[in-house]
């Protein structure tokens, strides 16, 4: 199937977009008549759900080779000229199929040795039926991805952990990532080179043993963000081993402030899979300290508060100016809005601070300057 027309939006369509449902039904659309078999078309319903975005992101990493996909098509954007040029097609066709190989037995196929590590992977999961979800995501590798399935059998740790390993893909089967999406999370990490797709493995690892991280990777949506997210811990899991916290979270927050998402869920994603890689730093007062910090550091929280904070001290001083009145209470009321906010943490900061200066100084300021 092909394109027969272009398409106009009035406003951003998937993640963060505006949505409008006449916009992403055009966008669905669009996206089906480009497709071609394996990928499945999308159901045009006017809902940017996760599947939307998923196969927005999928177009933008094939098509538009961005180098880091947003999920999301703007209006007069390059992801939009792209869907409606109809050399598209040929190009999303021609960018998912696997490099040319040799004719021989590894060409389109498992060479035995990958069929024992294959089935070493499938062994690992027993009888157990809570791993029945991996052992479908292997089952449709083999029938329609074989040239991930190759770069997953031949990667260190799926040797080294095959119980871990099939434990966090179980685990994002659970959370609802389809078998598609998963396949997509590593083709794209191939892409980046082999560390890559090994930090994929690691952080899938760390998945299998949190019970809530994989559900907090999905409430994410954009497979191109989950995948970036699993790379970034890895990184910054490698830094704090090291007793390098410094640059382990500049790392996170480098990550965060370059991607389109809810700066809270990416936060709080990263920081789930460094405590499960490394408990006694979760019971460390100083690194939850840390990431009480980061949140409190949240872009668009922080320019709010800042605005109005600058917006209650002028209207302090152009009332104190006019009555000669300071406004009662203003400042405690822009107190208690920063406590209902993401700057809370400079609240208890603050409370914290004055708290130790009365008790380190109350007595003398009063025996010296008011009795």
């Amino acid at each position: 199937m092909s394109i027969n027309q272009s398409i106009f939006i009035q406003g951003s369509v998937g993640n963060g977009g505006r949505n409008n449902p006449a916009d992403v039904r055009a966008v669905q659309n669009q996206l089906n008549g480009l497709m071609s078999p394996p990928r499945v078309r999308l159901t045009v319903d006017g809902q940017s759900g996760p599947k939307t975005c998923a196969m927005i992101a999928d177009f933008q990493i094939n098509v538009v080779r961005l180098r880091r996909a947003d999920s999301r098509v703007d209006p007069n954007g390059r992801t939009l000229q792209a869907l409606n040029d109809p050399t598209s097609e040929g190009t999303w066709v021609r960018m998912s199929l696997a490099p040319n190989t040799p004719a021989g037995p590894q060409a389109g196929a498992l060479t035995p040795n990958d069929q024992q590590k294959y089935q070493r992977l499938v062994s690992a999961a027993g009888p157990r039926p809570e791993l029945k979800p991996a052992v479908d995501f292997l089952s449709y590798l083999a029938e329609n991805e074989v040239a991930t399935l190759k770069l997953l059998l031949n990667v260190q740790n799926a040797a080294q952990y095959p119980v871990e390993v099939m434990q966090g893909l179980a685990a994002m089967r659970r959370a609802g990532f389809t078998a598609r999406e998963l396949a997509m999370m590593f083709a794209d990490a191939s892409k980046a080179g082999a560390g890559r797709f090994d930090n994929a493995l690691d952080a899938m690892r760390l998945v299998g043993k949190g019970g809530r991280i994989a559900a907090t990777l999905k409430s994410i949506g954009n497979v191109a963000n989950v995948l970036q997210i699993l790379a970034t811990a890895v990184v910054a899991i490698d830094h704090f081993k090291a007793g390098r916290y410094g640059p382990g979270f500049a790392e996170i927050y480098g990550t965060g402030m370059g991607m389109a998402i809810p700066w809270a869920g990416f936060v709080n994603a990263v920081q789930e899979l460094l405590f499960e890689a490394n408990p006694a730093f979760a019971g460390n007062p100083k690194a939850r300290a840390a990431f009480q910090f980061l949140l409190a550091c949240e872009p668009i929280g922080a320019g709010k508060t800042a605005i109005d904070t600058i917006a209650t001290f002028l209207e302090m001083g152009v009332t104190a100016i006019f009555t000669g009145k300071v406004p009662p209470n203003a400042v405690d009321q822009l107190v208690a809005r920063m406590r209902n906010s993401p700057m809370r943490f400079w609240t208890e900061i603050g409370d914290s601070l004055g708290d130790w200066m009365g008790d380190k100084f109350g007595l003398w300021y009063y025996e010296t300057f008011l009795r």
